[in-house]
Formats: C-alpha cells, structure tokens, sequence
C-alpha cells in the first residue's frame, strides 16, 4: 500500500512539472510585449526652383540730405570790453542785411552820441542862417568861418560818437538765415565781457555759389545710404520731402551734379574755411522756387546698370572660405550637388553670373 502512494505522489508531481513546462510559467505574471514603432515615409526634400535667364541688372540708391550754405558771414565786436544788453535775433531767423542783431552796454556813449548830434543839428541851423546873413552883408566874413569851423568840428564830434555808438551794435552784413549765436555771451546770466574778434553771430549766406545739397557719408540707418564715393560730375535726381522722407505735395524732381571730391572739398577748405569733408556736396540745377537753407533734399542715384547678363537671384548663392556657388539637383542621383559660380556686381535681391552657369539650367533658389 505505502509503495502504490509513493508512486501516485511521483505521478502527481511529474504531471505539475509538465504543466509547468508546457504552459510556458503560466503560473508567473505575463510579460508584456515591447510596442513597437509603426514605420513612416519620411517626407520627400521640397525645392524652389530657378531657370537661369538673362536680363538687365540695375542698382539704384537713395538718401537724403539738406540744402545748406557752405559760407557763413561772422560777426564780432572790434573792440573788447562791455557786456551783452540785448540780444535781437535767435537761431535760425532770418534776417536782411543792415538788421539789428546784438547791443552791448552803451548808455554812456549813447547819451554822448545823442548830445552831439543834438549839437551838430544846432550847428547845421547855425552855418545855414550865417550863410544868409553874410551874403546879405548883415555879418562878416569872419562871422560866417567861424560858424564854418564850428559846424565842421561839431559834424566830427558827431561822426566819432556816431562810430562809437554803432560799434556797440552788430548789424547784418549780408541776408541770410542766423546758424551760430555764441551763448558765451549773450546768455541771460552771463558776466563775460566782449573779447575784440570773437565771433558773437554767424549768418548763412544766401549767395547761390555757395547754395549746395550735403550729403552725408555714413549709412542712414535703413532709410537708404550715400554711396561710398560720388564721382565729380555724377548727376543725382532730386526730390524736395518733409523730415520724415515723404516727397512734398507738388514737389517736382529736378537734377543735381556732384562737384566736391576730397581734394575739391580741401581747396574750398582754405578759401572759405566753412567746409567740413564728412559731407559730399551736390550743386542744384534749376532748384524750385522758394527752396531755402535747411530745407530735405532726397536724391535718387543710378549706381550701375548692366544690360544682357546671366542673373541668379541671391538667395540661390552661397558663399565658403571666399567661393561662390549655388546647388543643383544631379540628374543621375537626384540629390544636390554644388557649383562653382563666378559673380560680378550684385544687388541685395540679384547678382551677376560671369562663369558657371547658363541660360535654361535650373539652379535651387531655396
């Protein structure tokens, strides 16, 4: 009996073994299986595509600058000494020639000028009622040269406190608009006495031969540029706007001609000692009525223009270590290949091809 349990027990675990064995460990937890990614078609390279042709590449800049006067009339006091009472003009007025434009301290030479030429009118009736009288021989001869020689000494006195007084007045030499007032002196606070020559006021000259547009030779901060040299003689079309660039409601263009040049500008340098050389000057031909000193002159200037040459856009164009060169698809692999390109002149939207390509090739724009 104890042997046929023995051999049940021996036939109950042989039949879990198999179980075991052929339920592959049901008896543990599953595993899971890894998700595995579906494969996708990664989608096809697209391309801008360019045929290169032949065409006209030209490059025009703008700019602006202002019509300014390239001589200015200085004025100062001959004599030192005093100091401003008035002050008649401010900056960028205009005035006429002979226009009062500062006064100094003059009280005292005032009521001296005025008092002689009080005296000087006196003397002038005097001379005139002796002339009378001597000629219808109520006085004498030497009656009447006395009166003469008091009216002359009279009319000196005068003279000499007439030159003093308006020494102590600067008036205009010349029309224009005022472009320098030096506050050194004519500030409300200021104790500064006048030094003999010093400039006090600067006035525009409003003689045409000194009448230029200047442009300046710096980039204009996106709103256009001047070219890095005008060449005498190049001729710019005008165009008169308001500050912000906009052209004036009924402003007609007219031309303009570059005639400075740095050695040009140097030579004026010495002989008005007004021209500064970060500026080009540009004469104007035939300006429009009215224009005055200040005033925004915008210019249109034609850099270069090349007729029936092979042009890429630029943003087709690469460039390496100093090479040019632009990317085509290869016909046997359909993938891109580089280029070499030879470039001439160039826009910011265009460029000239000198060597590399032809007309009717297609090139990859972008």
């Amino acid at each position: 009996m104890k042997k046929f349990t023995t051999k049940i027990f021996l036939l109950i675990v042989a039949l879990v073994q198999a179980v075991v064995i052929f339920g592959g460990c049901s008896i543990f937890p599953a595993e899971e299986e890894p998700d595995i990614p579906s494969l996708k078609t990664p989608r096809p390279i697209e391309y801008s595509f360019y045929t290169v042709r032949k065409g006209t590449l030209k490059s025009t800049v703008t700019g602006t600058g202002k019509v300014s006067s390239i001589f200015y009339t200085e004025h100062s006091f001959q004599q030192g000494g005093g100091k401003i009472k008035e002050l008649h003009v401010t900056l960028g007025q205009k005035v006429k020639k002979g226009d009062p434009l500062v006064e100094i301290e003059n009280t005292e030479i005032e009521e001296k000028f005025l008092d002689a030429e009080i005296e000087y009118q006196k003397k002038k009736l005097e001379e005139q009622t002796k002339s009378r009288q001597y000629k219808n021989g109520s006085i004498s001869e030497l009656e009447y040269h006395i009166a003469e020689l008091e009216l002359k000494s009279a009319k000196i006195r005068y003279e000499d406190l007439k030159e003093a007084y308006e020494q102590t007045i600067l008036y205009a030499k010349a029309s224009g608009k005022v472009v320098y007032i030096n506050t050194k002196y004519t500030a409300a606070t200021s104790t500064t006495e006048i030094v003999g020559g010093d400039t006090i006021v600067a006035i525009d000259s409003e003689d045409s031969k000194y009448t230029f547009v200047l442009f300046e030779r710096m980039y204009n901060g996106g709103n256009g540029y001047t070219p890095t040299q005008f060449r005498i003689g190049e001729k710019l079309t005008l165009t008169q706007v308001d500050e912000n660039g906009k052209t004036l409601t009924g402003a007609e263009s007219f031309t303009g001609e570059i005639v400075g040049t740095d050695a040009m500008i140097k030579d004026l340098q010495v002989e008005l000692g007004q021209v500064i050389d970060k500026y080009y000057f540009c004469k104007m031909n035939n300006p429009p009525m009215g224009l005055e000193n200040g005033d925004v002159i915008k210019y249109d200037y034609t850099e270069f223009v090349i007729e029936d040459c092979i042009i890429i856009p630029t943003s087709a164009l690469y460039e390496f270590n100093g090479e040019n060169f632009v990317y085509m698809l290869d016909a046997s692999t359909n993938l891109k290949k580089e280029v070499p390109v030879q470039i001439g002149y160039r826009t910011s939207s265009q460029a000239q091809v000198l060597d590399g390509l032809k007309v009717g090739e297609i090139i990859i724009e972008g």
